[in-house]
C-alpha cells in the first residue's frame, strides 16, 4: 500500500513513533485534532487517494486507505463518507452489518456529542433500510445541532419512508427553513399530499404607550 508507506516514512522522518494501521488502532477525535500533524498528514496521504482509487473502482486498495483514515481518527467524518460509499460500490467483508456497526460505534465513542457522527450513521442504516435504527440516529443528532440541515432533511426522508407524514412535514419544514436545496423531500411530500408549510410565527410587536402597565392614557 503506497499511500500508507509514504505516509509511515514521512512520520518518521518528523520523528514520530507511528506502528502500522492494522497492528495499532488509535482514538484520535478529528473535531480536537484540527491543525494537527498527525490529521494533515492522514489526510494529505490517504483521503486523495481513497476517492481517486473509488472512482476508478480500485476497491481493495481505497479500502485500505479508507481504513486508515478510521484507524487513526474514527470520527473522521469524510472516512464515514469514503466507507459508506465503497459499501454501496462493492460488497465485501468490511461492509457487513456487524462490522459497520463497530465503525460507527467506534466512532461515537471517540465524542459522542458531535451531531454529525450520528448523521453518517443514521443515512448508513437507512441505506441498508433499518429505519427505525436510522430515526433513533438522526433523532440524537438534532438533539445535539437542531441547527443541521443534513440531520433535519434526512430525518424528514426516514419519516417519509416509515410512512410518518407528520413527522415528516415538520423536519422537511425546518430543512428548507435551514437553507436545504434538494427538490427530493418536498417533492415527496407534495406527491403524497403531505406538504403542509408551518404558518409564519406572529411579528413581535412591542407594547403601545397606552397599554403598558400603569398607563392612564397618551400623554398630554
Amino acid at each position: 500500500m503506497l499511500g500508507a508507506i509514504a505516509f509511515v516514512s514521512a512520520l518518521a522522518c518528523a520523528g514520530l513513533d507511528i506502528a502500522p494501521a492494522a497492528a495499532q488502532p488509535t482514538n484520535n477525535d478529528y473535531y480536537k485534532s484540527e491543525g494537527t500533524e498527525l490529521l494533515r498528514n492522514v489526510e494529505r496521504y490517504h483521503v486523495g487517494l481513497a476517492i481517486d482509487k473509488l472512482r476508478t473502482r480500485q476497491f481493495e486498495s481505497a479500502a485500505a486507505d479508507i481504513g486508515f483514515i478510521l484507524n487513526y481518527f474514527p470520527n473522521h467524518p469524510q472516512g464515514l463518507a469514503l466507507q459508506m460509499q465503497l459499501c454501496e460500490q462493492q460488497k465485501s467483508s468490511g461492509c457487513a452489518p456487524e462490522r459497520m456497526t463497530e465503525v460507527f460505534e467506534r466512532a461515537i465513542a471517540v465524542n459522542p456529542d458531535v451531531a454529525a457522527t450520528y448523521v453518517a450513521q443514521g443515512i448508513y442504516l437507512y441505506r441498508v433500510k433499518q429505519l427505525p435504527a436510522a430515526i433513533a440516529s438522526l433523532e440524537k443528532a438534532t438533539t445535539l445541532d437542531p441547527d443541521s440541515l443534513n440531520a433535519q432533511y434526512n430525518l424528514g426522508l426516514v419519516y417519509f419512508e416509515s410512512k410518518k407524514y407528520e413527522q415528516a412535514n415538520a423536519h422537511a419544514q425546518r430543512a428548507y427553513q435551514l437553507g436545504a436545496t434538494m427538490p427530493g423531500l418536498r417533492d415527496k411530500l407534495k406527491k403524497a399530499g403531505q406538504w403542509k408549510p408551518l404558518a409564519p410565527s406572529p411579528p413581535d410587536v412591542a407594547p403601545s404607550a397606552s397599554s403598558e402597565p400603569g398607563s392612564t392614557g397618551a400623554a398630554r
